[in-house]
């Protein structure tokens, strides 16, 4: 038990760290970024900078909301607060959703009045995007928790930005096209969309309480709980997550015939190992005699 929770420990330390530095990196680039705006003279990168810096908003409230949700449980949070992440990465996702919408308005503008472009600058500030982002994003993509996938996308659209930057820039080298600027921009804002909203589905699962069993895994669970119950049923079985990376168990025995001390307990040890069996890290077991 001791060393379940040593690991969580760390996990949840060591997610804190990604989280941070994520944040840390998106910072000092975002005035890297103000200067590369002001040196190459492009409106794109001052409107990604602007965006970074929303990210880092989300960033720094995640990093806290993740720190928050390793608080034991207590009189008011009688469920603990590791539903906190899930806050965090549901608010990341609007923030991540709103900024694409912004960002297609912004390029449908550019298709009606285009701007000139400084190309060899913006080839130099995007490889430096490309490489910072592309961290941030790996170390975040490490995280099993909502929040960190969530801010993984973030990252992979800032990546995205700046491979879309990227190769507008060695274009622009060449010719003066900055309409491809509009056009990369769409279209890696809808796959980012993509993302969101898979994340968004998950986390309306985890808040509703939909279960993280499949329908023919929590049948095959119902039928291995039965078979273990000879002087009773399951009368109710109830499987959720607190935060996406958990499963929990309520099971609520009803028992026709009385039994001895040591078969209730072995019942109760008996119906916790199958829950364990499917994947169920925490089960609570109700056992009533039928009135």
């Amino acid at each position: 038990m001791r060393k379940k929770k040593r690991k969580a420990e760390n996990s949840g330390n060591c997610s804190e760290t990604r989280i941070l530095i994520a944040f840390l990196l998106n910072l000092i680039f975002t005035f890297v970024e103000v200067a590369g705006s002001m040196l190459t003279g492009s409106v794109t990168i001052l409107s990604d900078a602007i965006h970074d810096f929303g990210d880092c908003i989300a960033l720094g409230m995640a990093w806290r909301m993740e720190k928050l949700s390793r608080r034991p449980a207590n009189e008011r949070y009688q469920f603990g607060y590791r539903r906190f992440s899930v806050v965090a990465g549901l608010i990341n996702n609007m923030i991540l959703l709103m900024g694409g919408v912004i960002l297609i308005v912004t390029s449908v503008q550019r298709f009606f009045d285009p701007r000139p472009i400084n190309g060899k600058g913006m080839l130099v500030f995007a490889v430096f995007g490309i490489l910072i982002n592309g961290v941030a994003m790996m170390l975040t993509a490490r995280g099993k928790s909502i929040n960190e996938k969530t801010i993984s996308m973030h990252m992979l659209e800032d990546v995205l930005t700046w491979v879309a930057v990227l190769a507008v820039g060695a274009v622009m080298c060449f010719y003066e096209l900055p309409v491809l600027d509009s056009v990369l921009s769409i279209g890696m804002t809808f796959v980012i969309f993509v993302g969101v909203l898979r994340n968004l589905k998950k986390i309306f699962g985890i808040i509703t309480f939909r279960s993280p069993l499949e329908l023919q895994e929590y049948r095959k669970l119902q039928a291995a709980l039965a078979e273990l119950i000879d002087a009773g049923a399951v009368e109710e079985l109830r499987i959720y997550s607190m935060d996406g990376e958990d499963k929990n168990a309520e099971v609520c025995v009803v028992l026709y015939e009385e039994m001895g001390r040591e078969d209730l307990i072995q019942l109760d040890m008996q119906t916790r190992m199958c829950c364990k069996s499917y994947g169920i890290s925490k089960t609570v077991v109700q056992l009533r005699y039928f009135a």
